[in-house]
């Protein structure tokens, strides 16, 4: 136990030299012209008492670096990226090489490399975060789609290692169905890192469609 570790913090809670955390427990990142938006869903608790709902966050940015500098500018409190398990991106964002994306999460101290990443497929990966409005919802999802192989298992350490062993890689899609509920949509296929195709059908594989 790191006693010590815990009493500077405490001091600096009771001194008020620390800024409130604000936990992310989940990302969405859209491709809007030259232009980057980082969305993120925002574990809000008012009491102790009262359920954690979400609240989303939004930043616009030319790359990841920068857009998790102005996303934690706008935040009430710190950015705590360690309570993180969803990564959505958007397919104009897969349709480019996403090893960039997933090499610089995993070189970030406070991301968790179980992060799941999944493409959202014919919408916004925001609008598809949005949708929730339960914390933890959407790694609920995944979680279960990889433990009954209705969706490949992906975390962000295993993106990394696939895409650097050859290009290759499948990821879970997602989506909004005709009732408006999230919903898993096949699985996204990547060539030389980018956005190839997906593949429709309610286990992995099925029919190609791109």
């Amino acid at each position: 136990m790191k006693l010590p570790g815990i009493v500077l913090l405490l001091s600096l809670l009771l001194c008020g030299c620390a800024r409130e955390v604000s936990p992310v427990s989940a990302l969405a990142l859209d491709r809007e012209d030259d232009v980057y938006r980082l969305t993120a869903e925002v574990v809000r608790q008012d009491s102790l008492d009262d359920a954690a709902l979400p609240a989303y966050l939004s930043a616009t940015g030319r790359d990841l670096p920068e857009l998790l500098t102005n996303l934690s500018n706008i935040l009430p409190g710190e950015l705590y990226l360690s309570h993180a398990q969803v990564l959505l991106i958007s397919e104009n964002v897969a349709e480019e090489s996403i090893l960039p994306l997933a090499d610089y999460l995993c070189t970030e101290n406070d991301v968790r490399l179980s992060l799941r990443v999944a493409v959202v497929r014919d919408g916004t990966a925001t609008d598809l975060l949005q949708n929730d409005d339960e914390v933890y919802a959407l790694s609920e999802l995944l979680d279960r789609a990889a433990q009954e192989g209705t969706l490949p298992d992906m975390p962000l350490y295993r993106v990394s290692e696939v895409l650097h062993a050859d290009g290759t890689a499948i990821l879970p899609a997602l989506y909004l169905d005709e009732f408006g509920q999230t919903a898993p949509a096949g699985t996204a296929v990547f060539a030389n890192e980018r956005l190839s195709c997906f593949l429709d059908g309610d286990e992995i594989g099925g029919s190609s469609h791109a």
